[in-house]
């Protein structure tokens, strides 16, 4: 049980929500702040949704307010049969919820990883809820545990934006940016592209690991955030950009405004590339995933 901490007797205490205080310096806590909640819950309550995302460090807009969102899960009870948080600082929800529903990370009570994914699909766009799906498999959940999440809350908001995105996650994304990339180029219509594998020359041996890469067009995304801005790693790109070119690869960089603020024009422009370097795959049906 999370620690409670009482005003009455602890002077020096943060408010954090009625019935809710916690030391001044764990007050910033997001965990800290989840334990608070917890503590002075419904009893089965568990750490859900939006919290339990940034507690598992899922790829998240930066900019994205964490409130601590609280989970009444009475074992054996339908959801309106539950009590539900009610103060303001908290987002009150009422689950049904088995026990693969539930995991305790850091000696918190939240939703698993399959479970949170499937809960922020009523509150994320399709591209960052791929990004978050991407993120979750790279810690450890499965796609099956999401389908089966999906499968048993099929009926409730959000199911029909999950099960697009549960066909549009992988596993080898490795950033925020290299997801929102990925679903731009495949819901426009482009074929699937290679995510983070090594390509190789035509005589042998190792050519590049591009963030994109689609071998029969010879076409290579990247995403350019600000680490790509230090001179050693620019150095590095503009070599392999040059060995690419050589081998008949066409790269197109990408940076935030592009992917985050003008997508549209990535799209177009990948497919204009895709039709002029190998246009028989445009003609192909699309394979989700």
């Amino acid at each position: 049980m999370p620690p409670h901490y009482d005003p009455r007797t602890q002077p020096g205490l943060v408010r954090i929500a009625r019935r809710c205080w916690l030391p001044k310096d764990a007050a910033d806590d997001l965990s800290e702040r989840a334990a608070a909640a917890l503590a002075t819950s419904a009893p089965d309550s568990v750490i859900c949704s939006l919290t339990a995302a940034r507690l598992y460090e899922l790829w998240l807009p930066d900019d994205l307010p964490i409130p601590i969102h609280v989970a009444t899960a009475t074992p054996q009870r339908a959801g309106r049969a539950m009590t539900r948080a009610q103060r303001p600082e908290f987002v009150g929800h009422r689950f049904q919820l088995t026990p693969d529903d539930i995991a305790v990370r850091n000696g918190l009570p939240l939703t698993s990883l399959a479970r949170t994914w499937r809960d922020l699909a009523t509150v994320l766009s399709l591209p960052d809820l791929v990004a978050a799906g991407d993120c979750a498999l790279r810690s450890g959940a499965s796609t099956e545990e999401m389908a089966d999440v999906l499968g048993r809350t099929g009926r409730t908001r959000g199911a029909r934006r999950a099960r697009e995105a549960l066909g549009l996650l992988d596993r080898r994304s490795r950033s925020r940016p290299e997801s929102h990339l990925r679903v731009i180029v495949r819901k426009a219509g482009a074929p699937p592209f290679e995510v983070n594998e090594a390509i190789y020359r035509d005589e042998g041996g190792w050519l590049a690991e591009p963030d994109l890469a689609l071998a029969e067009a010879r076409l290579a995304l990247e995403y350019q955030g600000a680490e790509h801005a230090e001179v050693k790693r620019m150095r590095k790109d503009i070599s392999r950009g040059r060995d690419l070119r050589h081998s008949g690869w066409l790269v197109l960089y990408y940076g935030p405004d592009e992917v985050f603020r003008r997508p549209w024009s990535v799209a177009a422009e990948v497919l204009a590339e895709v039709r002029k370097r190998a246009p028989h795959l445009l003609a192909r049906p699309a394979v989700a995933g």
